[in-house]
C-alpha cells in the first residue's frame, strides 16, 4: 500500500480552479521559510489552509485575503511576534492552530473573528492577551494556552472574560 506523503498542487487559472497535476511520494518540503507572493492568490477559495511544519518565520499581510478559509493551521513553524493584524479579514475562521512556534503575542484583531470555536496557541512564548478576546465569548469553545508564560492572574481574567470557554493552560 502506497502512503501519500506529499501532494503537489499546481495552480491553473481556469474558472478559478486548481489543477492537481502530480501526486509525488516524497517527504514534505519546506516552503523556504517565506510564502511566495502568488501562492495565496491561488487558494482564495480554500476552506482549510494547512501550513503546518513548513519552517515559516512570518506570514504575509495578504493572508487576510483568504476570507473563505474556516480552518487555519500554522503550527510547528518558527513564527515570531504575533499573527498579522490582517487576520481580522479571515472572517469565516472557526479554527486557528498556531501552536509550537515562537509567538510572543496575540493580535487584538483576533477579537473580530466572531465565528472562532477553537484557538491553539500552546507551546509559544505568549504572556499577555488583548482585551478584545472577550468578543469571542459567544462561540469560542476551546482556548489552548498550555506551555506559555501566563500568570495565574491573567488566566483568571481570561476565565472571567470567556466564561463558557474551556481554557487549557
Amino acid at each position: 500500500m502506497i502512503k501519500l506523503i506529499f501532494l503537489l498542487i499546481v495552480p491553473l487559472i481556469f474558472a478559478g480552479s486548481i489543477l492537481i497535476s502530480q501526486i509525488v511520494q516524497r517527504e514534505p518540503q519546506k516552503i523556504t521559510q517565506i510564502i511566495p507572493d502568488n501562492f495565496l492568490n491561488t487558494i482564495t477559495g480554500s476552506k482549510t489552509l494547512n501550513l503546518s511544519n513548513k519552517g515559516l518565520k512570518s506570514l504575509p499581510a495578504e493572508i487576510g485575503n483568504l476570507s473563505k478559509t474556516e480552518e487555519f493551521y500554522v503550527d510547528h513553524n518558527q513564527l515570531t511576534g504575533a499573527l498579522p493584524a490582517e487576520i481580522r479579514k479571515m472572517s469565516n475562521l472557526r479554527i486557528i492552530d498556531a501552536s509550537d512556534n515562537q509567538l510572543t503575542g496575540i493580535p487584538a484583531e483576533i477579537g473580530q473573528l466572531y465565528k472562532l470555536e477553537a484557538i491553539d496557541f500552546s507551546n509559544n512564548k505568549i504572556d499577555t492577551f488583548p482585551n478584545e478576546i472577550a468578543n469571542l465569548k459567544n462561540n469560542l469553545k476551546t482556548l489552548n494556552l498550555k506551555n506559555n508564560t501566563f500568570s495565574e492572574t491573567s488566566i483568571g481574567q481570561l476565565k472571567t472574560m470567556l466564561p463558557n470557554t474551556e481554557i487549557i493552560y
